[in-house]
């Protein structure tokens, strides 16, 4: 991608992040909360903050220095990941936020060629159990279960 393109895009994607976490304060999210402390925003921000910081470095980069051209697309690799998003998507609801997310972690990271069992171990089980457990046991956010274990 050429410079000027770059640049172009990063604060194109910065303008987005900084308008929709704008929008996540308006009026209509108030009193939609799970509980007293968390709205339905409060997810999304956390994204949303992430997102910003990363066009924001890839505005400051695209500007103040040269960057190399990048590789050639993987279309393969693109398009498999959206496979994989879907299938976790619709699996939420069939076997719950858990399963979906352990086996999407899993296979993620399985196809993006990481096959080192530490790796795979960290990235596929410890991550995901411990985002549920974040949300699920401290944050007290319900999310969705499975219909076999109505405990995870």
């Amino acid at each position: 991608m050429k410079a000027n393109l770059q640049s172009f895009f990063s604060g194109f994607l910065l303008l987005l992040a900084l308008s929709l976490l704008v929008h996540t304060y308006s009026d209509e999210y108030e009193g939609m909360g799970i509980g007293a402390e968390f709205g339905p925003m409060f997810y999304p921000r956390i994204l949303l903050w992430m997102w910003i910081g990363i066009s924001g470095l890839l505005v400051v980069t695209s500007v103040v220095g040269k960057t190399k051209a990048p590789a050639a697309q993987k279309w393969g690799r693109l398009f498999g990941m959206f496979a994989l998003v879907a299938l976790c998507t619709l699996l939420l609801t069939q076997i719950g936020f858990l399963f979906s997310i352990l086996l999407f972690s899993l296979s993620s990271s399985w196809f993006m060629g990481y096959r080192k069992p530490l790796g795979l171990v960290l990235s596929g089980i410890v991550f995901p159990v411990a985002t549920w457990y974040l949300f699920h046991e401290i944050l007290l956010i319900r999310l969705p279960v499975s219909p076999w274990f109505t405990w995870v």
